[in-house]
This record gives C-alpha cells, structure tokens and sequence, in this order.
C-alpha cells in the first residue's frame, strides 16, 4: 500500500506540472524542494545536482516519464513518481524498483524534438539497466 504522504505529494506535483511550464517539481512531505523548465533529461539532471541526497525519499513529478528519466528516479532514491505520461518501460522501471508511480496517459514511446523518431536519451540507454550507469551516461552526453 502506498504511504499517504506520497499520494499527497503525487497530487501536488500533478496540480504544479498541470498548471504551471514546469517540466519537472520535486515534493517532499507537502513542501516544495524545486521546480525546473526545460527540454529533454536536462531538469531532473540539475535537480539531482542540486538537491543531492535531500531528493531521497521524495517525490518527482516529471512532464513526461520514459526510461532515462524512470531509471533517475530511481538513482535519485525517489519514493514515488508522478508524469502526465509514461511509457510502459518507464513504468516497468519503476515497479522493479519498488517505486509507486502514476500516469494521467500512456505512451508508446518518447519521440525526439522533430517528433519523428525515438528520443536520443532513450536510445542512449537501450542496453543498460541499472540506474547508476543511466546517471553516469546521460551526465557525460549532457555536457
């Protein structure tokens, strides 16, 4: 059963990505730790950078959820995860890891900028799994 509080930090994080250009929030305990704008992997990036070790135990709310941003979720030890859409790999990352999540929409895939093929940081991370790797490598591509 998932703990209320992380319910009621799902709720929060989707009223503030349904209201606001945010693409990312980070709730814990009901208090707001950050909010970022931007495209691609980039803001839960800098959110990781700069919350560090006060995102564990939080919760991400995140614009769109694919496997890069799912298996940071997980590198960030969140405790719950909410996106306005997810791809099933995404959600599969999540429950392997013991992370409730929620989905207002499912998604096939996360399409690149031009809409017209698969996500460069989703193809990035086709052969790994593991959630320190997935940091290590969209880190160093980020630059």
């Amino acid at each position: 059963m998932v703990r209320e509080e992380i319910i009621d930090d799902m709720d929060k994080a989707r009223e503030i990505l349904s209201t606001t250009d945010c693409s990312i929030v980070v709730v814990k305990n009901g208090t707001i730790l950050t909010k970022k704008q931007g495209n691609g992997i980039k803001p839960i990036l800098e959110a990781i950078e700069e919350l560090e070790q006060d995102m564990k135990g939080s919760t991400i709310g995140d614009r769109i959820l694919g496997k890069a941003s799912a298996l940071l979720c997980v590198y960030a030890k969140a405790s719950g995860v909410y996106s306005k859409q997810a791809t099933k790999t995404a959600i599969a990352v999540l429950i392997r890891a013991g992370i409730p999540g929620q989905t207002d929409k499912m998604v096939p895939y996360i399409k690149n900028m031009n809409g017209d093929g698969l996500c460069p940081f989703e193809k990035m991370l086709s052969d790994t799994d593991s959630p320190e790797e997935a940091y290590r490598i969209l880190k160093k591509n980020l630059k």
